[in-house]
């Protein structure tokens, strides 16, 4: 194997993959990125069993092909520090040489071929915009439980009709997120599946590397792929069955209000600041034309903020826990949100344009439960 490449774009393919690669991991050999080189370009993968990925790194001159298996927490650093724009690799099974301007590194190898398989898109269930499944995912993967154990809660349900109506909803037993957008559907195919929270988050991320064309998308039995022009990935499935999401989101409410999304985040945020560890909450108080956001701590102090609101509805005190606001205002882009809710013990549904929805649970002191 011999090759030489772009410096930076071969450290950021490395770097890219080994976002999968973690310290849990109990087999050695999936800690180190495996390096296919041939005729006309290089490609990089990395997998932790569940999640697979592999990168292409194109304008390399190849000399010799071959594949090696390097530790990745060796081999990035010595990218990223190594000088020069050029970068020069050589070597066989057992070892690399990393020659540049200024020197040589030699770094050891295990043998590639006992490195699993990531398997690339076979036959398309749909494809999707880049840029669309990077605003499904970053407005819902922040809503999935993060207790180990909670299974599907685990993940995010991916589901589609045969018109191409794709939903991607996340949550956690406390408060759900859901964004429906139309896809290219072309197969009329159906499929309602978990994919975990890395999965589907390496899939945006693989989008993110090409945005000039759509990601293709196949589902299978047990696993999700995704492939486009710059490499592809594959995520094993989450078994179990997704809580239906469409009976928790609330209809019909009674009381309504639209507010400036930056304006409630600033006030959420200092209201937080004075929220008990034990609580976590703060007071949302709605009256005809203000809202008043209040909490107090006997350790730290209180905190009042009112806000000028257009509110449709009956005088109501509804208390939140503030992270769960915050996290979802910090992934909604738009000017404004909407509120919906009908009682303070109710669930609440909050809007971002036609296709976003939020639902949270409010606080109910009484039960000291969420």
């Amino acid at each position: 194997m011999n090759f030489t490449a772009d410096r930076e774009t071969l450290f950021n393919a490395v770097q890219h993959v080994g976002g999968v690669i973690t310290s849990s991991l109990s087999r050695p050999m999936l800690k180190n990125v495996k390096l296919d080189v041939e005729e006309d370009a290089v490609y990089v993968s990395a997998t932790d069993l569940e999640v697979g990925i592999c990168i292409k790194v194109d304008d390399v001159k190849v000399e010799e092909t071959g594949s090696v298996l390097p530790v990745e927490d060796r081999l990035s650093p010595i990218l990223r520090t190594t000088p020069g724009d050029k970068i020069k690799i050589y070597g066989d099974e057992s070892s690399i040489t990393i020659e540049s301007n200024d020197g040589q590194v030699k770094l050891l190898s295990e043998d590639p071929e006992n490195f699993p398989k990531i398997e690339k898109v076979g036959k398309k269930t749909f494809e999707i915009d880049p840029e669309i499944l990077n605003y499904m995912v970053s407005r819902t993967e922040f809503a999935t439980a993060q207790e180990k154990g909670r299974y599907a809660l685990n993940g995010i349900l991916v589901k589609l009709d045969e018109e191409g109506n794709l939903d991607i909803v996340a949550a956690d037993g406390a408060r759900l997120a859901n964004v429906m957008k139309k896809v290219v559907n072309d197969e009329g195919n159906e499929i309602d599946c978990i994919v975990s929270k890395k999965g589907i988050h390496e899939a945006s991320k693989l989008a993110n590397l090409c945005k000039d064309e759509p990601i293709l998308i196949e589902v299978t039995e047990s696993s999700l792929r995704a492939e486009n022009s710059r490499g592809w990935m594959t995520c094993q499935l989450i078994e179990g069955q997704f809580p239906n999401y469409k009976e928790v989101i609330p209809s019909n409410c009674k009381n309504k209000v639209e507010i400036n999304k930056s304006m409630l985040a600033n006030a959420i945020g200092r209201a937080s600041l004075m929220a008990s560890d034990r609580s976590r909450s703060v007071d949302f108080e709605f009256t005809e034309d203000n809202l008043l956001l209040s909490s107090e701590s006997p350790d730290l102090g209180n905190a009042h903020i009112k806000l000028s609101i257009d509110y449709d509805g009956e005088s109501e005190k509804v208390t939140f826990n503030p992270e769960y606001l915050l996290d979802m205002l910090q992934a909604v882009k738009r000017e404004s949100i909407k509120l919906e809710f009908n009682q303070r013990n109710t669930p609440c549904l909050f809007k971002s344009g036609k296709d976003f929805i939020y639902v949270v649970s409010p606080v109910v002191r009484d039960e000291e439960t969420i």
